[in-house]
């Protein structure tokens, strides 16, 4: 309902229908009323009750304007089961009997206005503006109450937030969480992370900023629904969630079993120790934290509870973020024996590696870190090795992390030539068609400026590009194809020297004599003498 009200504020206009068995007065309330100064709009003119019923069944209304006496369903019978659908919806009785007991009725009904027959235009028309003031004012309400709802949500989302985070000022911000009731705390708490995981990078695709916020939605509609209200946003994919003594485990597995049935999306859960103070909440967030980073080596999809057997390995996961980003750095610049130096020191950290299973953990974590870094570039796996080109299966045969060190060496140096090469060909390209360019302008006035705006590029960036595929600069490129363009042309005796000049965009006879002097260490004639 509330984005319904958004779409009728937005388009400022409330919807009508008018109901009379007289089509005269019928037409005429339709035709002579100022709908449009009212800010309203006729959607349906009907001549019986039935009529009126069905359509209120089938839309929104906003307004009902109505004649009360009318064959086989009368108007305050209309009036009263429309009601029943739209509890909000303004009737406006029309009559033209003098009835008391009919006013009484309408008036019992809450009824926003009683106007007789023959309908005087003004007293309608005040009518309708009072009905529309009555309109306005409860759209604004709603504005206010759901601005209210609004702030309250950040007031929640921030406060909880710097409650799990240990800010100087927890002791105030968990007396503002009692007094907004944000969080009433039975027995121990402990504190969770939830992260959405992307969906694996092997499908070729990624959820959507869209879908992302449709997922992340639905997952504190779950937390609602099980009594986890305690939770505040962190990013598009994770969300903190603060857990009672009567919340467990399994309660958190049904979760990622609905959520991955609803929306075929997998929650990974890292999951801190219980506290017994508000105040000391922010330690199992710590730990939640800690925990969730351990998904390297316990894999996604799960609830990875904190150990402090698991602190040193931790401690591994923060260097090797570090050295992975180098890693995918010096493979993209194309620098082998730097690429070697990051795989040892990457694996050099996890050497004390042995259980199978977080080996083949830890590798799908960096390839999956490796199409993301990719897709960063606007690359993928898929487009540069093919949906078999890092042959995942064979991670299953590996025992060791020094098989899977040897294995992912190779394949980054391939896929680092692959990019090398691409980028190569996409360069020479490139510079082909800059070249080409130049080459067909020769007689204009061109700069570095106006190439690089031909090709959307910045002036900087593509001469340092120019310079870096063919090893000349820009400057020297053009004035080189001038002067070779100038030695054909004077070639030609028929033409005069100005004639080759102007050919070659030099603009002045003085200034081409000394370019190609500068050039050819002759002056023009003297070049021509030696033909």
């Amino acid at each position: 309902m509330r984005s319904m009200m958004s779409e009728r504020r937005e388009e400022n206009m409330y919807r009508v229908v008018l109901v009379d068995d007289e089509e005269l007065e019928l037409t005429g309330i339709q035709r002579l009323v100022p709908w449009k100064e009212l800010h309203m709009e006729v959607k349906a003119a009907c001549p019986d009750g039935f009529s009126a019923l069905q359509y209120l069944e089938e839309n929104e209304v906003d307004v009902l304007v109505s004649d009360i006496r009318m064959p086989i369903m009368s108007g305050l019978e209309l009036a009263s089961k429309a009601q029943r659908l739209h509890p909000n919806l303004k009737i406006l009785f029309i009559s033209g009997y003098e009835d008391f007991q009919y006013a009484k009725q309408a008036l019992s009904m809450k009824a926003s206005g009683y106007v007789l027959k023959p309908i005087n235009d003004d007293e309608l028309l005040g009518a309708l503006q009072s009905v529309r003031s009555t309109l306005d004012g409860e759209n604004r309400q709603q504005q206010r109450e759901h601005s209210i709802q609004q702030s309250m949500v950040y007031l929640k989302n921030e406060l909880l937030e710097r409650c799990l985070e240990g800010t100087p000022d927890r002791d105030a911000v968990i007396e503002l969480m009692a007094q907004f009731r944000l969080g009433v705390q039975v027995g121990s708490l402990r504190a969770a992370i939830i992260e959405i995981e992307e969906k694996d990078w092997r499908t070729e695709s990624q959820h959507s900023e869209a879908a992302q916020a449709e997922l992340l939605v639905a997952l504190t509609s779950l937390c609602s629904r099980n009594g986890l209200e305690m939770y505040c946003r962190q990013s598009s994919r994770r969300l903190a969630v603060v857990m009672e003594e009567s919340h467990d485990t399994a309660m958190l597995e049904r979760m990622m079993e609905e959520l991955s049935a609803s929306h075929n999306a997998t929650l990974t859960i890292g999951l801190g120790q219980a506290v017994e103070e508000l105040e000391r909440l922010h330690l199992s967030y710590e730990e939640a934290t800690k925990a969730l980073s351990m998904k390297m080596f316990q894999g996604k999809g799960k609830i990875i509870a904190y150990s402090t057997t698991k602190e040193e390995a931790r401690e591994s996961v923060l260097n090797i973020e570090t050295t992975v980003d180098a890693l995918f750095a010096a493979m993209t610049q194309y620098e082998l024996v730097r690429i070697v130096d990051c795989m040892e020191d990457l694996f050099q950290q996890v050497k004390n590696i042995k259980n199978p299973s977080a080996v083949r953990n830890y590798s799908f974590f960096v390839i999956s870190r490796l199409d993301g870094y990719l897709n960063s570039l606007n690359e993928s796996l898929f487009s540069i090795t093919g949906q078999n080109g890092f042959a995942l299966d064979k991670l299953f045969e590996f025992e060791t992390i020094d098989d899977i060190h040897s294995w992912l060496r190779r394949k980054i140096f391939e896929l680092s030539e692959q990019l090398h090469n691409k980028r190569q060909r996409k360069n020479v390209k490139l510079i082909g068609q800059i070249q080409n360019y130049i080459d067909q302008r020769l007689g204009e006035s061109i700069s570095l400026k106006e190439v690089a705006q031909a090709f959307s590029f910045s002036p900087n960036y593509l001469g340092h590009l120019f310079k870096e595929e063919t090893g000349e600069l820009f400057s020297d490129y053009l004035m080189r194809k001038r002067m070779e363009l100038a030695k054909r042309l004077l070639a030609d005796t028929g033409k005069k020297v100005y004639e080759v000049a102007d050919r070659v965009g030099s603009g002045t006879l003085a200034h081409f004599g000394k370019q190609f002097k500068d050039y050819t260490g002759m002056t023009p004639g003297e070049y021509r003498k030696h033909l």
